[in-house]
């Protein structure tokens, strides 16, 4: 047959999933064709019925309707004129319903509201790459969160973490000898974090990353009291800044993150 094939997406929402899922099974077929129209934000019956008024007869219908009254109103109407449903949403949750003994809250918009959150974590995780390691001292002002620490107290790590969790982090490190960035001074000491740890924890952790590079020999880099140092040097700045010290001696980059979002929330719980 010559003719294209369509394919009606009928969906309270954007119906994207529905489209990249036909896609797949399409590209099956490599000598058919096709042609996808793809009707969001579908709410009433009433539109329904005018989506119906332009479906031709060599149809198929794709509904992904949380709405189970609005469902079964696009598969009545399709069972009148002999187009074929695929209802691969209705579908999916019969058989979750069966096998769990659940049911389904079937609330509408609850899949655009994770397709939000999937953008605003990758907007996150992109963020923290740009304003990694201070590379820009004015993603400090941009900030939920600004975590200041030495070297190899977890802060790279640590924002990624948090990036995951949809939190804008910048990082900073510090260095005695560094000038601290005038914008890290503007910045709302509550959304600041600082790290600490156990000098001699530190001394093992540099001297383990200093072989893992093939540096061999001494280097001021992981000796005891250039590390006591930078980390009085580190404690001074917390307490100019007047922000919260966070300890990770102890902790994994698991617990350091969620420490630091349970002190966020408590600070900022409507933000994020």
């Amino acid at each position: 047959m010559d003719e294209a094939l369509t394919i009606v997406i009928i969906s309270d929402s954007t119906g994207e999933t529905a489209q990249t899922y036909l896609k797949s099974v399409t590209t099956q077929f490599p000598n058919l064709k096709t042609k996808i129209k793809r009707r969001p934000d579908v709410t009433t019956k009433e539109e329904i019925d005018e989506i119906f008024e332009s479906v031709p007869e060599y149809s198929v219908i794709v509904p992904t309707m949380a709405d189970k009254d609005l469902a079964d109103d696009i598969c009545n109407k399709a069972e009148k004129r002999n187009i074929e449903v695929l209802a691969i949403l209705e579908e999916g949750i019969n058989t979750f319903e069966k096998v769990t003994g659940q049911k389904a809250v079937r609330q509408v918009g609850l899949t655009r509201a994770l397709s939000k959150d999937y953008f605003r974590r990758i907007e996150a995780i992109e963020f923290a790459i740009q304003y990694d390691d201070g590379k820009d001292p004015k993603g400090f002002l941009k900030s939920d969160i600004v975590l200041l620490g030495v070297s190899r107290t977890s802060k790279t790590p640590t924002t990624m973490i948090l990036a995951t969790k949809n939190y804008k982090v910048s990082n900073l490190p510090l260095v005695p000898e560094s000038r601290l960035p005038k914008e890290i001074f503007e910045v709302d000491p509550d959304r600041i974090i600082g790290l600490i740890i156990d000098p001699e924890k530190l001394v093992n952790i540099r001297q383990d990353r200093s072989k893992e590079l093939g540096l061999i020999g001494d280097s001021v880099y992981f000796r005891k009291n250039r590390i006591q140092t930078e980390l009085e040097y580190a404690k001074e700045v917390y307490k100019d800044l007047d922000c919260k010290v966070i300890d990770v001696t102890n902790n994994t980059i698991e617990q350091t993150a969620t420490q630091i979002v349970e002190y966020y929330k408590s600070k900022f719980d409507e933000e994020i």
